[in-house]
């Protein structure tokens, strides 16, 4: 019988810290996360959880309907990803870096949504729009670890991890747009 991931509070705040650290400079990438099957799905059900601690507060003042798509998009697009992952890094002749570079990856992404998802909601609670900045200030930090994690991990150069973030970016693109579209 499988092992079910970790999905504890504890364990999920573990994570991030370990994420922090390794974003910190204070860990290796390599070595800092469960790249079995159980922790590619601990990252991704962890995507699910922090979608919901971020968007349920906005969403739901919105509509529930808003709140139930973000979450079935998330699960959607986060699998995408890693099937995804999965067929460019066997034609790239990596087959077995998807673990190893999928997890970190995921958990550096899952650390971008949940700073991201604050940050958005500390503007929807105070109404201050200057505060939207740090957004931008989290995604290059977290773009900047993507792209290392790809070229450190797959170890085929910087062109082909900054195509692992252009697909993600395609993705995470493409659901938003379902989403707004079904939404109208």
């Amino acid at each position: 019988m499988a092992q079910m991931p970790n999905l504890s509070p504890s364990a999920l705040i573990g994570m991030v810290r370990v994420t922090l650290m390794v974003l910190f400079g204070r860990r290796p990438a390599i070595g800092s996360f469960n790249t079995s099957p159980q922790g590619l799905w601990q990252a991704v059900a962890s995507s699910v959880i922090f979608t919901i601690l971020v968007t349920i507060y906005p969403a739901l003042e919105a509509t529930p309907k808003l709140f139930i798509s973000a979450i079935i998009l998330q699960f959607i697009g986060i699998v995408l990803l890693v099937l995804v992952f999965d067929i460019f890094l066997k034609v790239i002749g990596r087959p077995a870096k998807l673990l190893p570079f999928a997890v970190p990856f995921l958990w550096i992404e899952n650390l971008q949504q949940l700073l991201g998802g604050i940050t958005q909601n500390i503007v929807v609670i105070t109404g201050d729009q200057s505060v939207m900045v740090l957004i931008l200030l989290i995604a290059i930090w977290t773009c900047y670890w993507l792209w290392r994690i790809g070229r450190d991990i797959v170890g085929k150069g910087g062109w082909v991890a900054a195509g692992f973030i252009a697909l993600s970016f395609v993705i995470d693109v493409a659901l938003l747009y379902m989403l707004q579209a079904r939404l109208l």
